[in-house]
Parts: structure tokens; C-alpha cells; sequence
């Protein structure tokens, strides 16, 4: 039922997104500690596009477990490549095997697995540096973004203790 929702919401967001230029887009979040989170990356793009690149700046106690090409990605034959950096940005590669190309739309490009640790706390996901390749491999910018990722309260809060009246116990 969870991975019908976020198909759902995936979809819907796909949609919601008009490309105004060029844009990468990552919806913000929400994510338990110790857990895992698959998170839609999107293109909304006005200029057919052969690849892209973009950094990715994570909050203290989040990662990149794993990623992967959507179908529409693989259907237009991309390949993707995901690295840390020595300065602990993730830089990711979206790059074609042929000649083919994004056309102008607003899609789902990549999946991104968030990996949150114990005592992650929130934070900021920063996009910078994004670039696209055109059909004749001239490099054009690509507008980045900010996006907030939560942690349930619950989570940061702990288990509450129970709030029933016990007489004559001691906590």
C-alpha cells in the first residue's frame, strides 16, 4: 500500500511540476530515524537535454544508500552514477549511451534511497551546481533547490511513558 502511494505521489508531482527553464526538483520529506526512504528526483526541462549532472549537500546524519534510473530514464538508454565527493557532496551523473535525449517535459528522472542514522536530526538538502548537456553538447545551467527534510516528532521525542495511574509503583 506504501509503494502505491508514493507511485501516486510521484505521479502527481510529476504533473504539478511545469518546467519554467530548466529545473532538477525533490519534493521535501520526511523520514524516521534508522530507516530508509525512497525519494523521486524530477526534471522539469525546456530544452531537450543529452545528460545532466547535479551536487547534492546532505545534513549531518544523512546518506545515499542507493539509486536508481526510472523507466523513463531507461527507455531514453541513460545511465546514472552516484559518488561522494572528498568534501562529502554527492555528485550525481546522468549520462546517455547514444545519441538520444530528455525531451522537453516534466518527469521522473532517478529514485534516490535516503538512509537516516540514529541520531538524525534534520536538516537541508542542497542542489547546486546542476548542469545539463543540449543535442550538441553545449552545457547549460539548471536551477537547483533547498529541500527540508523532517523527522517525526515521535521520533526525536522517544516512546512516552505510559500516562495510566499506578498506585504504588515506582518509575
Amino acid at each position: 500500500m506504501r509503494h502505491f502511494l508514493l507511485t501516486i505521489i510521484v505521479a502527481l508531482a510529476a504533473l504539478t511540476v511545469t518546467a519554467q527553464g530548466d529545473r532538477i526538483c525533490i519534493e521535501d520529506f520526511v523520514i524516521d530515524r534508522d530507516s530508509v526512504v525512497s525519494v523521486p528526483v524530477v526534471l522539469a526541462n525546456e530544452t531537450p537535454m543529452r545528460g545532466l549532472q547535479f551536487n547534492m549537500t546532505l545534513p549531518d546524519g544523512l546518506k545515499v544508500e542507493s539509486s536508481s534510473l526510472t523507466k523513463y530514464s531507461e527507455k531514453y538508454e541513460m545511465n546514472l552514477v552516484c559518488r561522494r565527493t572528498d568534501n562529502g557532496e554527492q555528485v550525481v551523473f546522468i549520462y546517455p549511451m547514444a545519441r538520444i535525449c530528455y525531451p522537453a517535459g516534466s518527469e521522473v528522472v532517478v529514485v534516490i534511497n535516503f538512509a537516516a542514522g540514529p541520531d538524525f536530526k534534520g536538516g537541508d538538502i542542497i542542489l547546486s551546481g546542476a548542469k545539463g548537456s543540449t543535442i550538441d553538447n553545449k552545457s547549460i545551467p539548471i536551477e537547483g533547490d533547498t529541500i527540508k527534510v523532517t523527522v517525526p516528532a515521535s521520533s526525536l521525542i522517544g516512546i512516552p511513558m505510559d500516562k495510566t495511574q499506578n498506585d504504588g509503583k515506582f518509575y
